[in-house]
């Protein structure tokens, strides 16, 4: 069974976070896997010793409980729920420990919320995005606060006309947009002048159709210099529900992982990041 999994830290700005993942969840017919990670910090106590131990099991079962409330206040479910896994892991360093959740599920996607507050040794939902976009282990779907569509019908693909976006396009359709049904737009911003922005369009968009069979699928080309100011003024037009967009550590591109996070602190949308390494 497929796994979304959802890491908090159960701040109001992660509850969008999880009220999408069960929104992904439902829609796939995939586990939710709800995931709070802590830091113990007890710089005097060794972990062999019965005191490490005996608080360690207590701040298991406070967190678990504590988890299981938040899952119940805000997605009506709790931990007798089939569809639901709920998993406390103690780890100073939350990236790592989503990372391993994430493979040990086999999941398909994780989603965190862009803002967090403070908790423990100052585990900031917002600082771990950004390290889960530096670590490029799993797809990441960061959800701003305060969304207030939870829409999968419209979703985005940012390009640059590169035929190493096909295999990660594939990638898509396969895993979200048509188990969603929904309708791929794929954007680019062109610098140059129009008739080889066009050529490059239509180049790109056959061989799309050569090597993905899904009818659903539009595009568009802009013309502008400035690519992050470009794509938020496409955002703000409020034609996708969700932008992805591909890191590959390119200057000046879509696939700019510095791009990928300077639109995210931007956007008010859902952005998923992937890096191509994880689709080929």
């Amino acid at each position: 069974m497929k796994s979304i999994v959802c890491a908090t830290d159960y701040s109001s700005g992660s509850v969008s976070a999880l009220k999408m993942a069960h929104v992904l969840s439902d829609k796939l017919h995939a586990k939710l896997v709800v995931l709070h990670v802590f830091d113990l910090n007890i710089a005097l106590l060794t972990p062999l010793s019965m005191t490490y131990q005996k608080m360690e099991n207590e701040e298991f079962g406070k967190h678990y409980e504590r988890l299981e409330d938040f899952c119940k206040a805000h997605i009506g479910l709790d931990s007798s729920a089939k569809e639901l896994e709920l998993v406390v892991r103690e780890n100073p360093i939350v990236s790592e420990a989503i990372t391993d959740v994430f493979i040990g599920f086999d999941a398909l996607l994780v989603v965190m919320g862009t803002k967090g507050t403070s908790t423990l040794k100052n585990l900031i939902m917002g600082s771990n995005t950004t390290a889960m976009i530096k670590k490029r282990s799993c797809p990441l779907m960061n959800i701003p606060p305060n969304l207030s569509s939870f829409s999968l019908e419209r979703i985005g693909y940012a390009t640059d006309y590169d035929d190493g976006d096909i295999p990660v396009l594939s990638w898509l359709v396969k895993h979200l947009v048509a188990p969603l049904g929904s309708y791929l737009h794929v954007l680019h911003v062109h610098s140059m002048g129009v008739e080889a922005g066009e050529i490059q369009m239509n180049r790109f968009r056959a061989l799309l159709k050569q090597k993905i069979p899904y009818k659903k699928i539009g595009f568009e080309l802009m013309y502008a210099q400035n690519i992050s100011d470009a794509v938020m003024q496409y955002l703000e037009r409020g034609e996708v529900d969700i932008l992805m967009m591909l890191e590959r550590g390119k200057k000046e591109t879509f696939a700019h992982t510095n791009m990928v996070k300077k639109i995210m602190r931007k956007t008010a949308i859902p952005l998923l990041s992937i890096n191509e390494s994880m689709v080929q």
